[in-house]
């Protein structure tokens, strides 16, 4: 896909036709299919496939990124003095995320 700045490429019909009226070589004909073809508005076709991956994300998206009733219950273990951390399985899950 080549993206041109926000103009239609130069050997569009449309940049010939304002080129042509220009120029005043354009008749009227020419004026009214330039304004009919300035009117065509841009079309997105989505398949079912991104349907379904669109209605996927929405649902992930609605997901909360904590768990708060699992941060409450280490919270409350750790302020009772119950909660115990095992230094080797902590450094393991860091060295896992690092690799």
């Amino acid at each position: 896909m080549k993206i041109n700045g926000g103009k239609p490429p130069e050997n569009s019909d449309v940049v010939r036709l304002q080129k042509a009226g220009k120029n005043g070589t354009i008749d009227q004909a020419g004026q009214a299919e330039a304004a009919e073809q300035a009117k065509v508005a841009d079309k997105v076709d989505v398949s079912g496939k991104a349907r379904e991956i669109a209605d996927i994300m929405g649902v992930v998206k609605s997901i909360p990124d904590v768990r708060t009733e699992k941060v409450a219950e280490i919270k409350g273990l750790v302020e009772s003095g119950k909660y115990v951390a095992d230094p080797v399985k902590i450094a393991g899950r860091m060295i896992d995320e690092v690799i």
